[in-house]
């Protein structure tokens, strides 16, 4: 997967998105490294994460269509158990994670999954490429990267904390 460091294409991606998703009253939460920049992360994005309940979000899954790369579904990794959908717009990926089919996560300090809970209503508004985001609140953010505890987590937790 390239970086997606255009700012350009970010701010384009993030702009049809965030539209769309207001559009249909969607809530949504940015985790990962874009919410990370948020916060003061400097590392280039890979990625644009969220979570959103897709059970509610019928009109604008049908709206993402053309866009998808990975339909939704089951998805479970050495560090994430979720069900999840990617998109690819204007070169910048985006993946989707579902809020409502418990996601989890692995604490790789206490070797044990996590639940991943999202609470939508304690999102912090950031502007953040020009836009209002609603971002996961950032000691959550803290407390999440430190427990996946790779790589890109420590960075990201130096820079934001």
């Amino acid at each position: 997967m390239e970086l997606a460091n255009d700012p350009e294409h970010v701010q384009q991606a993030l702009a049809w998105l965030i539209s769309l998703l207001e559009r249909h009253q969607v809530p949504y939460q940015v985790v990962g490294g874009l919410a990370a920049q948020a916060y003061g992360a400097t590392r280039p994005l890979v990625d644009i994460d969220l979570y959103m309940p897709l059970d509610q979000a019928k009109a604008a899954l049908e709206e993402m269509q053309p866009f998808v790369k990975r339909e939704p579904g089951p998805h479970l990794s050495a560090s994430w158990d979720l069900i999840y959908l990617a998109l690819q717009v204007g070169g910048v990926w985006i993946e989707i994670g579902d809020s409502n089919h418990n996601p989890s996560f692995y604490n790789r300090i206490d070797q044990r999954w996590e639940p991943q809970v999202i609470h939508f209503e304690a999102s912090q508004q950031v502007k953040l490429y020009g836009l209002e985001l609603m971002v996961m609140p950032k000691d959550e953010l803290i407390r999440y990267k430190a427990m996946l505890d790779r790589e890109v987590d420590h960075r990201d937790l130096q820079e934001i904390q």
